[in-house]
This record gives C-alpha cells, sequence and structure tokens, in this order.
C-alpha cells in the first residue's frame, strides 16, 4: 500500500503480529483474553477512523483505472480472489462448519458450501433465478449501500464510536471470563476474519 493507505496497512499488519503473539500456544481461548486485546482492535479502529475516507477514495480511484485498462479485470479478481481463499482459508472454514454441523447455522453454512463452490457457481445461480430488472436494481442498490456505508462510517468516526464500543465489548468478555463459557475460539476466529 501507498499514500493514504500506507499506514493503515502497516498498522494492520502489526495488529496482526500483536494477535499472533497475544494468542500463541493457547488452546484454548477465555473471555479474560480477548479483554485483553480490545485495546488493540480500538487502536486500529482509531487509525482507520483517521485514514478510512482517503484510502476508501484511493482504492476507489485505483479500481476505476484498472476496470478501464482491463475489462477483464473484476472477474479476474475474483478468480484470484477465490484461489486465496481455496489456498489459506477454505479448510479452516471447512473445519469451522463442520464443528458448528448440530447447530442450525452449521446447517445453513453446510448447505450454503454445498451449492456454491465458486464464484462462477454463485454468477449463475443469480444469471438463473434474477431478472435482467432485478440486476439492474440490485446493482443501483449496491452503489447506494458503499455511499451509505461510507457515511454511516464517517458518522461512526465523528461519534468517538469506537473507544465507547471498546470498553462496552471489553467490559462484557472481562464479565464473562470465569463463566461456562471456557473456549472462546469461535468468537477468536470470527475476529481474526
Amino acid at each position: 500500500f501507498k499514500g493514504k493507505c500506507q499506514l493503515a496497512g502497516q498498522t494492520s499488519n502489526v495488529y496482526g503480529f500483536r494477535a499472533e503473539e497475544h494468542y500463541a500456544g493457547s488452546e484454548v481461548v477465555s473471555y479474560g483474553q480477548l479483554a485483553g486485546d480490545i485495546d488493540n482492535i480500538a487502536a486500529l479502529g482509531k487509525l482507520t477512523c483517521s485514514k478510512a475516507a482517503g484510502c476508501f477514495n484511493q482504492i476507489a480511484k485505483a479500481v476505476k483505472k484498472c476496470v478501464k485498462s482491463n475489462p477483464d479485470f473484476v472477474r479476474d479478481t475474483i478468480a484470484a480472489a477465490e484461489a486465496a481463499y481455496k489456498l489459506s482459508a477454505q479448510a479452516d472454514v471447512e473445519a469451522f462448519v463442520a464443528s458448528k454441523s448440530d447447530t442450525l447455522f452449521g446447517e445453513l453454512a453446510n448447505m450454503a458450501m454445498g451449492e456454491f463452490n465458486s464464484a462462477s457457481d454463485i454468477e449463475n445461480f443469480v444469471n438463473e433465478y434474477v431478472s435482467g430488472n432485478l440486476k439492474a436494481q440490485v446493482a443501483s442498490d449496491a452503489s447506494a449501500a458503499i455511499a451509505e456505508a461510507k457515511e454511516l462510517a464517517i458518522q461512526w468516526c465523528a461519534g468517538d464510536c469506537t473507544d465507547e464500543s471498546a470498553a462496552f465489548v471489553k467490559s462484557l468478555f472481562n464479565g464473562m471470563h470465569g463463566g461456562q463459557c471456557l473456549d472462546c475460539l469461535s468468537v477468536l476466529w470470527f475476529l481474526q476474519r
């Protein structure tokens, strides 16, 4: 990353290393450990607030330039993301879903994973079941959702919601520490993804 995204990219890498250190050697992750990591997550959130708009604009500009120079850019990017997912995350996701097989979430996730094995499966499903008018509406809605998400992020940051949320989650995890749920790996798995 360069420009406005550089510091955010570097800091997210640092957070990744800190998280790896924080949880290293833990076979069972406690809510106390999660609470101890909230300050790192909050620091990353604050940095994101200070750099997000400029970085978002920088990425949007770069994507538009790539699409203009390569009409297959989106398809190529999806294919690369799919390959990276299969190489580095698919086994973890499948193991997590398998560990939840006796839950409604596990059943639904397993069904979805059986139906959609690739980005082209999703594209084929959309092409088969979604009309052209609905596709145009979905594209329009997606554009509106991106604009709304950007506005919500601006409001989140302006309202100092990062500190308030971090304090709430930290106190929640501290309050849950020592309770009946001792292994928090499923919560940790979601935080790291």
